[in-house]
């Protein structure tokens, strides 16, 4: 019983350094996973202008030259087999959401 009434007081001191340390970093790690999972790049309307554009692009290689709307399309041909493709999507709110595609033809 002798042993457990020693009391030292720098030994809790560091220790509460040390606890007050773990829990920082931990409310750290927190909070930018938290900032990360409502970033405006991980929204619902982000996703669905992704699939939007996605969609738009599948359609326009099954149908040629259709005008799509809200999606402006830019082709460039990077050398005689590579083309690539630049979709970009406007809506009402001044959001673009882009995407780019490289298409390789074998086709001369």
């Amino acid at each position: 019983m002798p042993l457990l009434k020693r009391y030292y007081k720098a030994n809790s001191i560091i220790e509460s350094v040390i606890a007050l340390t773990i829990i920082s970093i931990c409310i750290y790690i927190a909070i930018m996973v938290y900032a990360n999972v409502f970033s405006p790049k991980t929204s619902i309307k982000q996703y669905s202008h992704q699939n939007e554009i996605n969609q738009q692009f599948y359609l326009m290689q099954l149908q040629d030259e259709t005008e799509i709307e809200n999606i402006e399309v830019t082709e460039n041909w990077i050398n005689a087999y590579l083309k690539e493709v630049t979709l970009i999507y406007k809506d009402s709110l001044s959001t673009n959401v882009t995407k780019t595609v490289y298409i390789h033809t074998d086709e001369e």
